[in-house]
């Protein structure tokens, strides 16, 4: 069995992979095969539900550390099991936090072959990606291609200041900008540059001192109470991510907050979700006070007689 190659796409947190990837999927890959290796830090997967929505490559979800480090052999298992759907290529969507470093010798030591680093860049954060982890810059140096996310989101200056960021980092790679993750697939696919690897860091988890909070309920939200709790987060909280129920709604939202920016986005599921309401938080500070971020999202339960009735109506949506 020919083992496919391997494209990593990296990117700090809330830089815009999985938009990417979704879009990519929607628009069929350029009539690829794909096959998926996603990776979240935290306990809850989200991401995978996400793409799974997008299109129907096969996708291998790990959760609870990263591919560059913790999860190395399950990636390589994950790699053996979506070879056995015969795709054209592997795509594996690290974590915000993973180094690059380290996925490239996991996959050179297995003999995988390895395609291109693609990493995701935040236009409208790019500077505090940067101040907040050496992560962020060690992605963007190992790139091949760097797709500069989010430029609908600022301003042409900062567009252009964000490019000149991005090739003083990296000069070499060619800098893509994208709207929605609208990039052509022929961008994303072709050989890794020759060049050395980058060195790995093990160790680079417990440098960053960052941390995950995964938190889930089963009773509809306050949309408003939850807005408040994100924005009230501080920076203990970088990155959030979910799918909720909030009750002035029929159908969930995807939650995205990233450096205190905030967006619902309507999803229309098959079946109904449970729990009705899954949250991943990620910070620098945030261990410390888990708990508090816990207990403010808790807090935005609407009250037992509105969630009764709007479970009620939830209920006949899937008759």
């Amino acid at each position: 069995m020919t083992t496919p190659s391997l494209t990593i796409i990296t990117g700090f947190l809330g830089s815009g992979k999985t938009t990417l990837l979704r879009a990519l999927l929607e628009r069929g890959a350029g009539g690829r095969r794909l096959g998926l290796v996603v990776n979240e830090l935290g306990q809850i997967g989200l991401d995978g539900s996400v793409l799974e929505q997008a299109g129907a490559a096969p996708l291998v979800e790990l959760t609870g550390g990263c591919v560059c480090c913790e999860a190395g052999s399950d990636f390589l298992l994950a790699v053996e099991e979506l070879s056995d759907y015969a795709p054209d290529c592997i795509v594996v969507e690290t974590t915000g936090l993973a180094e690059p470093g380290g996925i490239i010798r996991r996959a050179r030591s297995a003999g995988l072959p390895l395609d291109a680093v693609v990493a995701v860049a935040d236009a409208a954060n790019l500077e505090a990606a940067l101040a907040a982890s050496p992560v962020a810059e060690w992605q963007l140096r190992a790139a091949d291609l760097i797709v500069l996310s989010k430029v609908d989101l600022v301003a042409p200056a900062e567009h252009a200041a964000a490019s000149e960021r991005l090739r003083a980092l990296n000069p070499r790679a060619a800098i893509v900008p994208a709207r929605y993750g609208q990039v052509a697939p022929e961008l994303l696919f072709g050989p890794r540059l020759d060049q050395p690897d980058p060195p790995s860091r093990p160790d680079h988890l417990e440098q960053d001192a960052f941390s995950s909070l995964s938190w889930s309920s089963n009773t509809p939200l306050r949309r408003a109470a939850l807005e408040e709790a994100l924005r009230n987060a501080g920076p203990a909280v970088f990155r959030a991510k979910g799918i909720v129920h909030c009750t002035d709604a029929p159908w969930p939202d995807e939650v995205q907050f990233v450096c205190g920016r905030l967006s619902f986005t309507p999803l229309r599921p098959r079946a109904p979700l449970s729990p009705l309401n899954r949250l991943v938080l990620l910070g620098p500070r945030l261990a410390a006070r888990a708990g508090h971020c816990a207990a403010a999202l808790d807090a935005c339960a609407d009250d037992p007689a509105r969630a009764a009735a709007w479970q009620a109506r939830y209920a006949t949506l899937f008759d």
